[in-house]
C-alpha cells in the first residue's frame, strides 16, 4: 500500500514538473511574441511619421542609400523622391546613367544641398538641374582633369554656399556674376585671375566668408569693397602661387598658411582673430633666413591689435631666429594666444619674446602638433 502511494506521488510530481516546464516555455514564447509586437509597432511608428520628417532623416545619408529605402514597403516607395538633398559620387562612366535616372525621378521643387564628386567633365546638365531647383548649398568636386564651368552658372540668385574643387580649371566668367544670395564661397584647386576674382566679388554683395585653397594666378587679393566679408582663409602652395598681397580691411578672422614666399598683409586693420603658419615642405630651398624674418615680422606688426592669435611651429621657429639675431619685436595686444606645436629648443626663444611682448595676455594654450622643422 505504501509502495503504491509513493509511485502515485512520483507520477504527480513528474506531471507537475512537466506542467511547470511547459508553463515556462509558454511564458517565454509569450514574452518573445510581445517583444516582436513592440519591434513591429516601433517600425510602424517610424513609417507613420510625416514625409517631411522622413525626408529630413534621409538628407544625412548618400542618395544611393536613400533610394534603397524604397524597397522597405509601399509606404517608403516614393519617399526619397522629395528629399531636398542629393549626394552623388561618380567614379565610373556607368555612374553617369545612374545619376541621370535618379534626377529623372526626383520631384522636390526646392533643394537645400546638391553635392557632386565626379571624374568626368560632363557636368553642365547636372548643374543646370540643381539651379532649376533653386539649390542653396552647392558642392562640386572634379578630379583628374580640367572641367569648364558653363556661363549660365554665374547667374544664380538662390545659392547661399558654393564649394569648388576643380582640378586647376579656369574659373573665368565672361560677362558678369550674379550671386546675390551667396554668403560662403570656397574655391579650391582652380585658376582665377585678379580680374576674375574682382568680378566674382562684385557679384556677391552679401558674401561673408571666402576660402582660397591652392588657387593659382591671383596676385593682389583686394577685399576692400566687400564690406560684409569678415572671414578669410588662404592656403598657398609652391605650385599655385596665390595672392602675394592681401588687402582686407573689413575681415575679422584670418587663416593664412604660406608655402610660397613672400606674402604681405597690406591692410588687416579690423582683425580680431588670426591663425598663421608656414609649410616648409614646399618652400623653395633658396629662400634665405632674412627673407623669412622680414616677412614674418611684418605680419606680426599687422597683428599688433589682434586679440586672438594662433601660431604654428614653423612660424615660431622664424620668430626664434629673429630673436636670436636681435631683431626688435612689436608689442602685442593679444589676450588669447594658442601655439600649435611641440615644444623643442628651436622655438623657445620666439615663445619667450612673444610672452614678454604680450602684457594683456589672459590665456595661453599649447596644442601639440607635428611640424616640419626648418633646416
Amino acid at each position: 500500500m505504501v509502495g503504491e502511494r509513493s509511485t502515485a506521488a512520483l507520477r504527480v510530481s513528474r506531471l507537475l514538473e512537466a506542467s511547470y516546464r511547459k508553463g515556462r516555455r509558454c511564458l517565454t514564447c509569450y514574452r518573445r511574441r510581445r517583444l516582436t509586437r513592440k519591434i513591429i509597432k516601433g517600425a510602424d511608428v517610424i513609417s507613420s511619421l510625416p514625409d517631411v520628417i522622413l525626408q529630413h532623416i534621409l538628407c544625412f545619408i548618400p542618395t544611393k542609400f536613400a533610394i534603397k529605402t524604397s524597397l522597405l514597403s509601399k509606404r517608403w516607395r516614393h519617399v526619397w523622391c522629395d528629399v531636398p538633398s542629393l549626394y552623388f559620387e561618380q567614379y565610373k562612366l556607368t555612374d553617369e546613367d545612374s545619376i541621370d535616372k535618379t534626377l529623372s525621378y526626383h520631384t522636390a521643387p526646392k533643394m537645400l544641398n546638391f553635392h557632386l564628386r565626379t571624374r568626368t567633365g560632363r557636368i553642365d546638365k547636372w548643374i543646370k538641374f540643381a539651379i532649376s531647383r533653386n539649390v542653396e548649398n552647392l558642392s562640386l568636386e572634379v578630379g583628374n582633369h580640367e572641367c569648364p564651368i558653363p556661363d549660365f552658372f554665374f547667374i544664380n540668385t538662390s545659392v547661399k554656399q558654393l564649394k569648388f574643387n576643380l582640378s586647376f580649371t579656369d574659373l573665368t566668367p565672361k560677362d558678369f556674376v550674379v550671386w546675390t544670395s551667396l554668403r560662403k564661397l570656397h574655391l579650391g584647386s582652380c585658376r582665377v585671375s585678379d580680374e576674375s576674382i574682382a568680378k566674382i566679388l562684385s557679384g556677391c554683395p552679401v558674401l561673408e566668408s571666402l576660402t582660397l585653397y591652392f588657387c593659382d594666378q591671383p596676385t593682389v587679393l583686394d577685399l576692400s569693397k566687400s564690406l560684409g566679408l569678415t572671414k578669410l582663409d588662404v592656403d598657398r602652395h609652391i605650385l599655385v602661387p596665390g595672392p602675394t598681397q592681401i588687402i582686407a580691411p573689413h575681415v575679422h578672422t584670418l587663416k593664412l598658411r604660406n608655402s610660397l614666399l613672400p606674402c604681405t598683409l597690406v591692410d588687416v586693420s579690423s582683425l580680431t582673430e588670426a591663425k598663421m603658419d608656414i609649410c616648409f615642405h614646399y618652400v623653395h630651398r633658396m629662400v634665405t633666413a632674412d627673407v623669412l624674418q622680414v616677412m614674418v615680422l611684418k605680419m606680426l606688426e599687422k597683428l599688433q591689435n589682434t586679440e586672438k592669435l594662433t601660431f604654428g611651429g614653423n612660424f615660431l621657429q622664424v620668430l626664434s631666429l629673429a630673436e636670436l639675431c636681435g631683431v626688435p619685436f612689436p608689442m602685442l595686444k593679444v589676450k588669447y594666444l594658442a601655439l600649435e606645436t611641440v615644444i623643442f629648443q628651436d622655438i623657445i626663444p620666439g615663445i619667450e619674446r612673444l610672452l614678454q611682448n604680450s602684457p594683456c595676455l589672459k590665456k595661453l594654450i599649447v596644442r601639440p602638433r607635428d611640424c616640419n622643422n626648418i633646416p
